[in-house]
């Protein structure tokens, strides 16, 4: 396990560690505003740590909105994140439609190409926070899907639609926060249909591994994580939404062709 994961959140996190994901997380109502920057430290003591996963998640919530965090010291898990997207599936308790929020959406091959040699530091070393800022320059939208992968909503990045994300590095952790409109937002064009007092559950789920195109296109070198796969690697789409059980373990020292998941059900504050 990265030390610096523990440093930063492992306090917060002592009472949750060996806890599994079937468990029930308690969002926690905001005290304050929560900005959507990419940093988790305004987060400790909200978090749930997943230790097979080598991640942690937090949720708080208000009247309007769900916040939530995510956040990763694993660097293979966070390169399928990266290269074949991820997206966070709401399952509402009461039956309504389920819905996927997409983003970062996967790359290309010829975007990972374009990659190679742009994720360099001022001493030409390979460097994990300008690799995912690099990596984030082309992910100026997000979507939301149903079951089915079918697009029900599409929108830039920082529209004025009530939903902010923002993924980041913070040292050597990827951070991805963001701020989901629910219930009754007349803010928000398409609110995810869960309320304050209610269950419901969450999947973090990254895209499948195309081993055709991995072939097609040679083999996995390296994009600057330091470990993993990238330069031949390619998504073969969000797909069908898993069945909500956590695939596989992370913190393989070796990109595996896993996809990342991680579940759990959540209870919002009223």
């Amino acid at each position: 396990m990265n030390k610096k994961i523990i440093v930063i959140i492992g306090l917060s996190l002592i009472s949750f560690i060996g806890c599994s994901s079937s468990e029930l997380m308690l969002s926690s109502a905001t005290e304050s505003k929560i900005v959507v920057d990419g940093n988790h430290e305004d987060w400790n003591g909200k978090f749930k740590y997943f230790e097979d996963k080598q991640a942690a998640i937090g949720f708080q919530n208000d009247e309007d909105n769900l916040y939530l965090c995510l956040v990763s010291s694993n660097k293979s898990s966070v390169m399928k994140m990266m290269t074949l997207g991820l997206t966070v599936w709401f399952e509402p308790a009461n039956d309504e439609q389920i819905i996927g929020l997409q983003y970062p959406k996967k790359m290309d091959a010829n975007n990972l190409k374009d990659l190679m040699g742009k994720n360099r530091n001022k001493n030409n070393n390979s460097d994990f926070e300008v690799t995912i800022n690099t990596m984030m320059q082309n992910q100026g939208e997000f979507l939301l899907v149903d079951e089915d992968d079918e697009i029900l909503y599409a929108s830039p990045i920082g529209s004025n639609d009530g939903y902010e994300i923002k993924v980041n590095a913070v040292g050597q952790q990827f951070v991805y926060e963001a701020k989901i409109p629910i219930g009754n937002n007349s803010q928000a064009q398409m609110p995810i249909n869960i309320f304050p007092g209610e269950k419901f559950r969450i999947e973090f789920e990254t895209g499948e591994f195309d081993m055709e195109e991995m072939k097609k296109n040679g083999n996995m070198q390296s994009a600057g994580m330091g470990q993993g796969g990238g330069g031949g690697m390619q998504g073969g789409g969000q797909g069908m939404r898993g069945n909500m059980q956590s695939g596989g373990r992370g913190g393989s020292s070796r990109m595996g062709i896993e996809r990342f998941r991680l579940d759990v059900e959540v209870k919002l504050a009223k």
